[in-house]
């Protein structure tokens, strides 16, 4: 059943990234995007103009981008496999080469080889001067924490946000830092309520004036946004992926050359808030997004990826394993090949 020309109800594939419950819950279920996009629409951001309200994405590449999925749990852990989720790998993947970001996948992780693919990414900033980093991490929840494939806990505050401080980062102090985090922030559901809402345009900020300052707040340019509200389950179907990432992959394809990242973030909230259960619970699930000294607006600048001198550029596609070092980029040619065979994955 097709509702708002872009959600479809599978009832039958829905799960939720939580350990599975005890009681029978009948009717799990999911409204899905559709894996048909329409075109990007807008121009790019110039690269000439200086906006020292405007985060720079000139580099090449853009920004260096990490996914963590843990969608394979050993059975000591008592969670289920976490179906769908590697379609939310590939789609990611694919949305964030196509912005132009070099894109490094680790599946199935442990907590110390969590912590340890951490620290190496933050090394690939020390190597490469990029404008932007993005962290992405899916896996089950449990008490509000994050798990590994173990079924141990990890302190998403602690143990992830904090190393990417300024403080314990310097090669990102100054750059924005986006975290997508996709787990059950608890066990209970969102069933909504019975009565007819509407949206409100947020009242006008009043633009942020900054004093020429010595020195930076230990914490700066983050910008935190976890698929579901602290005490709620996080939906995922099995064959289309998670709600959260099915709404920013669609929103991030249709807008990310002429919209800045929280415009982007309010329409993935209407997006969200159109899905709903096709059960008798009618679920729903409402996002969550933190800044944390996040000032300027940021536009991804993606490459124009039609270009047809680039559809002969003969470089291998490199493995996503591989470092992204600046020598590795070089071939710039090479690197947006591989960001128009990104595009064309989106479209098709």
């Amino acid at each position: 059943m097709e509702r708002n020309n872009y959600v479809i109800d599978n009832v039958e594939l829905d799960e939720t990234d939580a350990k599975p419950s005890k009681h029978n819950i009948s009717g799990l279920d999911q409204e899905t995007v559709k894996n048909e996009y329409q075109e990007v629409q807008g121009k790019p951001q110039s690269g000439n103009v200086i906006d020292t309200n405007v985060y720079p994405m000139s580099s090449t590449p853009r920004g260096m981008a990490m996914i963590i999925n843990n969608g394979a749990f050993q059975p000591e852990s008592g969670f289920n496999p976490r179906h769908g989720s590697d379609v939310d790998v590939q789609k990611l993947a694919n949305l964030f080469q196509y912005l132009g970001f070099a894109v490094i996948v680790k599946q199935d992780l442990a907590q110390a080889e969590i912590m340890e693919s951490i620290d190496d990414f933050k090394q690939q900033f020390e190597e490469t001067i990029v404008d932007m980093c993005i962290f992405c991490i899916m896996s089950h929840g449990s008490g509000g924490n994050l798990v590994d494939i173990q079924g141990y806990e990890i302190d998403v505050e602690e143990e992830i946000l904090k190393k990417f401080y300024n403080t314990q980062c310097p090669a990102l102090q100054g750059k924005p830092k986006l975290f997508l985090l996709q787990y059950c922030r608890g066990g209970e559901l969102d069933l909504g309520v019975e009565v007819p809402s509407e949206f409100r345009d947020a009242l006008p900020v009043d633009k942020l004036k900054l004093q020429r300052i010595s020195k930076l707040p230990a914490v700066t340019d983050f910008l935190i946004a976890n698929s579901t509200v602290p005490g709620f389950v996080s939906n995922r179907n099995m064959k289309y992926g998670t709600w959260f990432f099915q709404c920013l992959v669609e929103v991030f394809k249709e807008n990310a050359k002429h919209m800045d990242i929280r415009d982007m973030f309010d329409q993935i909230t209407r997006v969200l808030n159109e899905k709903e259960s096709n059960d008798n619970n009618r679920r729903k699930q409402t996002f969550e997004v933190t800044s944390r000294g996040f000032y300027k607006k940021l536009y991804f600048n993606p490459y124009e990826v039609v270009d047809e001198q680039y559809e002969n550029d003969d470089e291998e596609y490199k493995n996503d394993d591989d470092t992204v070092s600046d020598k590795q980029q070089k071939n710039k040619k090479g690197f947006r090949k591989r960001v128009m065979e990104a595009w064309k994955a989106l479209v098709n």
